[in-house]
């Protein structure tokens, strides 16, 4: 699922993914852009909220499902896998 944030569409866009890992169950992985406003978390957060609650039957955040939310960086750091340089 992919949301649109406003302001610049391919900048301000964030993604849910919902994964599963046998030690720590499923999880919803919310990407966002840097320097995320208060209004556009809550965007994010709503749409993770509905989501968790249709995948569960529950209106609560019963821990079912962890929710996690990554910042977005690209190319922060570059590393040559033929001479281990790192680098911008």
């Amino acid at each position: 699922m992919t949301l649109d944030l406003g302001k610049e569409a391919h900048d301000r866009t964030a993604t849910l993914r919902l994964s599963h890992d046998a030690a720590l169950g499923q999880q919803l992985t919310a990407h966002v852009p840097l320097n995320l406003s208060a209004e556009e978390f809550s965007h994010v957060n709503r749409a993770a909220y509905d989501l968790i609650s249709k995948l569960t039957g529950c209106n609560c955040m019963s821990g079912r499902i962890r929710f996690v939310v990554e910042d977005r960086f690209a190319d922060v750091i570059r590393v040559n896998l033929q001479t281990g340089r790192a680098g911008v």
